[in-house]
């Protein structure tokens, strides 16, 4: 603006403007406001569940509510001499929604980080930030209240530092960082700490990958996680005469989970591409008393199922098709198929399985895979003008549960409205029907009624 006022001065003092006052005004601005940027979401939750279970704990006729899936505001500021400097905080006030973390209902800063220049033209990040390396590999409908899904090893806040390095064939990106408990939230950390130590099992966590572009048309990825636990110990005996910790059955140490990733991207055309994703996850823990359960017990990483055999490594892939709309004109299309083997967890503790429903059922309501699963998943999202978008999917699962046959599934679909620049409404519908045999067996349904205002 000031280099503007300074090319058009004579226009603008032949229009009768004072260019002194309007520089003066022009330099106030630049001192208050200098960099700063303000945006924020709000996202506005009615809706209504309906249950249907043999089990008395999940019955319910019929359950409404009303909150927040989103409340944020976010600041940013950039300066230095090229805008080099970048901060970033978000304030959140969200936990009042059964989509959204129960845990809290107070504002709080959930990211607060810098991103500066540093060594070999790299950029340095440091505070309370995330990385979402997976959603190339994620199911993303675009209508506002489709239930997407969730990433298994990024995609949720830490505190530390970061590396991020472009090259000529990609970027290459690594961090350390203390987990944040309040942040893995699945996790029950009350059952995996040493007495001596008040920050959970996990001392450090290390991750580093790899983003290649070998053509336009052909990507790779490649990337791991490490969580070091330093041989945390859980305590289950209570005390003995002295006040020492015991140890019982089911308890365990713990000394790292590390999972590897590495993922294929081919783009056949610019609308259509097919992807594939291959994880491999080797927990180091052993049980303190040889009749230990603990991995079903305290439903984190691997499980003795039926007590018979202690799983120590697994693994999860997926093939997919990915399609725009540009490419079937009145319509996208995402077809997904993969397997979870017994035991594979979210290291990040989001859910492995998408539904809002089906995370509660057997088999579903952890972060991990108790049996082999296969699983597909189709779904599709379609604009018909800058206005309307409706949207549908079906995902099925077979889980090998060794005794019974059990093929949950889970379908929705609604329509969003999109009021002006700001503003978009979405009315959704889903249902899931588990068929397991016996209490577990269910028909679930949920209807939602969705506001974003974005400012």
């Amino acid at each position: 603006l000031k280099r503007l006022v300074v090319e058009f001065k004579d226009e603008l003092e032949a229009l009768g403007v004072r260019v002194d006052e309007l520089d003066e005004r022009v330099a106030v601005l630049e001192n208050r406001l200098g960099g700063w940027h303000l945006q924020g979401t709000l996202v506005l939750d009615v809706m209504n569940e309906s249950r249907n279970s043999a089990q008395e704990a999940w019955d319910a006729a019929g359950k409404g509510s009303v909150g927040f899936d989103e409340a944020r505001i976010i600041f940013e500021r950039t300066w230095g001499e090229n805008d080099e400097y970048h901060f970033f905080a978000r304030l959140r006030n969200e936990g009042t929604n059964g989509n959204a973390d129960e845990s809290s209902d107070s504002a709080y800063m959930d990211r607060f980080y810098v991103e500066m220049p540093f060594f070999m033209d790299s950029r340095l990040t440091i505070g309370r930030w995330n990385w979402a390396w997976e959603g190339d590999y994620k199911i993303g409908l675009k209508e506002v209240g489709g239930w997407n899904g969730d990433q298994i090893l990024t995609d949720w806040t830490w505190t530390g530092m970061g590396i991020t390095k472009n090259f000529g064939l990609g970027t290459f990106q690594m961090a350390a960082a203390h987990p944040d408990t309040t942040a893995v939230r699945e996790w029950d950390y009350t059952k995996k700490t040493k007495p001596e130590d008040p920050h959970g099992m996990h001392d450090w966590m290390l991750l580093a990958r790899g983003t290649f572009q070998f053509t336009e048309n052909f990507g790779f990825d490649l990337g791991g996680q490490v969580f070091v636990g330093d041989n945390a110990e859980e305590y289950g005996g209570g005390l003995d005469a002295s006040g020492k910790k015991l140890h019982a059955a089911g308890d365990y140490s713990f000394n790292n989970l590390w999972t590897i990733y590495g993922g294929l991207r081919f783009n056949f055309t610019d609308a259509i591409a097919l992807k594939g994703i291959f994880y491999y996850q080797k927990a180091n823990a052993e049980q303190v008393n040889s009749t230990a359960t603990a991995w079903q017990d305290v439903g984190y990483g691997f499980t003795n199922r039926n007590d018979t055999k202690y799983v120590d490594n697994s693994n999860h892939w997926a093939a997919i098709i990915d399609i725009k709309q540009e490419a079937l004109k009145f319509t996208s299309l995402w077809l997904e198929y993969g397997q979870f083997k017994e035991g594979f967890t979210a290291a990040n503790g989001g859910f492995l399985f998408y539904s809002n429903l089906l995370q509660e059922d057997f088999a579903f309501k952890q972060p991990m895979a108790w049996f082999d699963t296969k699983y597909w998943r189709v779904g599709a999202d379609q604009e018909w003008n800058d206005k309307w978008t409706t949207y549908l999917f079906y995902y099925g699962y077979d889980v090998d549960t060794g005794n019974q046959s059990y093929k949950p599934a889970e379908f929705g679909l609604g329509v969003s409205y999109k009021l002006n620049d700001y503003t978009t409404m979405g009315l959704n519908y889903m249902h899931a029907k588990n068929d397991m045999e016996g209490d577990y067996s269910r028909n679930d349904n949920v209807v939602r009624f969705r506001t974003k205002v974005a400012f």
